[in-house]
């Protein structure tokens, strides 16, 4: 599986950070990035996917 973060979408709200924070995190330059893809629950990235309100994240 494969969690992609449409860097143009992001507003960085966090709200991916607040749902899955062992997977996402608040870049320097204010939008969300992956911190690590190794043993991550697909179950709370499509949670934080689905929470996105500019749908700015891809979980495939």
């Amino acid at each position: 599986m494969a969690v992609v973060i449409d860097q143009e979408n992001c507003i960085g709200c966090g709200v991916c950070e607040g749902v899955y924070p062992d997977l996402f995190e608040m870049a320097s330059d204010g939008k969300a990035k992956v911190k690590n893809l190794s043993n991550y629950d697909a179950s709370l990235a499509q949670d934080a996917a689905s929470q996105c309100p500019v749908n700015a994240i891809t979980v495939s």
